[in-house]
């Protein structure tokens, strides 16, 4: 006897297989899934209260926090370290500059190219914010050991990896 093949959809496509409808039943056997849901959770327990509490998007934010360490990103390097999309990163780089939070300035090397500094003011708003964010990114992360922490990190890091080397 046949096992009965499960009529689920994703994504609007049909699930002909036992073991695909079995895994939309238990998303912890996919790591994928378990990434997508922690990112989406990141998402609300973290950059929700950003905004409402700094008025900043996730994007602000993001673009702050990288010209805090990295001053004279690009847009260009925004967006290759956070894995973003160029039309919310360039909207958001318009935003902070409106804002007077950032100022952009012909590239050295580069000439056709924007360096992105943080004005004094855009300093004092990332200095008030990362107490929060610190505070908010140990909630978060502190329920795992030190050693857990590593080897998570160390197995994403290969992941990311891996990813770019296929979208590339």
């Amino acid at each position: 006897m046949k096992a009965k093949r499960a009529n689920i959809t994703r994504g609007g496509e049909l699930v002909r297989h036992r073991r695909d409808a079995a895994q939309l039943k238990r998303p912890g056997d996919n790591i994928l899934a378990l990434v997508h849901t922690f990112s989406n959770l990141i998402g609300r327990a973290f950059y929700g209260p950003l905004e409402v509490r700094h008025h900043l998007s996730v994007h602000q934010w993001r673009i702050l926090l990288t010209l805090a360490h990295h001053p004279g990103a690009t847009a260009v390097d925004i967006i290759a370290r956070w894995a973003l999309q160029p039309m919310s990163v360039s909207r958001a780089i318009r935003e902070l500059a409106q804002s007077g939070l950032i100022v952009r300035r012909i590239g050295s090397s580069d000439r056709r190219s924007q360096e992105l500094f943080l004005t004094r003011k855009g300093q004092r708003i990332y200095d008030t914010v990362v107490p929060d964010a610190n505070a908010r990114y140990h909630e978060i992360v502190d329920c795992l050991p030190p050693a857990a922490r590593a080897r998570l990190a160390r197995a994403l890091i290969m992941l990311i990896a891996n990813t770019k080397q296929l979208v590339s």
